[in-house]
């Protein structure tokens, strides 16, 4: 079953499409398909789609297509891509459903998509198994994971330790808790999955760099209520030592963060 745990709510399906999406969800699902092709009459499925941008990114690209699916655990994760669904000609439909427990037969699709959604996933071979179920033979499985912690959050987690607790700079950087090239080969080859590729993409992301935005960035995320339970001196004290520390990014009013992730394609036999 996929984590209940790192949900995001409120309006912050909203943020997360404005912010996040748009300074590097959006450029790295462009990234992707400069390495991965779709082809005429894929049936494609998303899994993990969160608010759909490499679902809006394939649509637009690969216009013969046959249809896109994008299946996601939050509900305001969806409400946010059913209001940005791509004008194509390709059919898309937005669905809730678990990665684990996918409501579609046996054999059917072409391609499965997913960027940035398995370190979120705890049995990730009960996921892979069942994406091999849904697979056409010699269907192919593509994701994205990230590869290292980014300098940003490493600043941030460092930060949240000092001022907060270990937990909460746990919860920071449970996005990057599956990093392990050999870890992900693995598990893909437990689900007889092959042939693996694995290569590393870059995105250089904007980021403002002022301590007020690092709170922002913090009022945003899951681990945002740890935050707001310390008082506002602590807090402005890790948003400026968060802004001191990456100095070395800076550029004019913004740090540009290189942030490294594995592309991951794979095969059903």
């Amino acid at each position: 079953m996929a984590n209940t745990q790192f949900q995001l709510e409120g309006n912050a399906p909203q943020q997360y499409e404005q912010d996040t999406v748009s300074s590097w969800g959006r450029p790295l699902a462009e990234l992707t398909f400069e390495h991965v092709s779709l082809h005429r009459g894929d049936r494609v499925l998303d899994v993990a789609c969160g608010t759909g941008i490499i679902t809006r990114v394939a649509a637009q690209r690969f216009r013969n297509i046959g249809s896109i699916v994008g299946i996601d655990l939050n509900a305001g994760m969806l409400d946010v891509a059913r209001e940005n669904t791509p004008t194509t000609d390709v059919p898309v439909e937005w669905r809730q459903g678990d990665v684990c427990a996918l409501p579609l037969p046996d054999g059917h699709v072409h391609v499965v998509l997913c960027q940035q959604g398995f370190q979120f996933v705890p049995d990730k071979l009960a996921a892979f198994c069942e994406i091999r179920r849904v697979l056409v033979p010699g269907g192919r499985f593509v994701f994205t994971v990230w590869s290292e912690v980014p300098p940003y959050y490493v600043a941030l987690a460092d930060a949240l330790t000092c001022h907060v607790s270990a937990e909460t700079a746990t919860s920071c950087l449970s996005p990057f808790s599956w990093r392990d090239a050999g870890a992900i080969r693995q598990v893909l080859n437990d689900a007889e999955f092959r042939p693996i590729d694995i290569q590393m993409l870059e995105v250089m992301r904007r980021m403002p760099s002022s301590a007020e935005s690092v709170l922002e960035l913090i009022a945003r995320s899951p681990f945002g209520r740890d935050v707001e339970a310390v008082s506002e001196a602590t807090r402005m004290a890790i948003g400026q030592e968060v802004s001191a520390a990456l100095q070395a990014y800076r550029d004019g009013n913004d740090f540009v963060i290189p942030c490294r992730t594995h592309l991951v394609q794979a095969q059903t036999p």
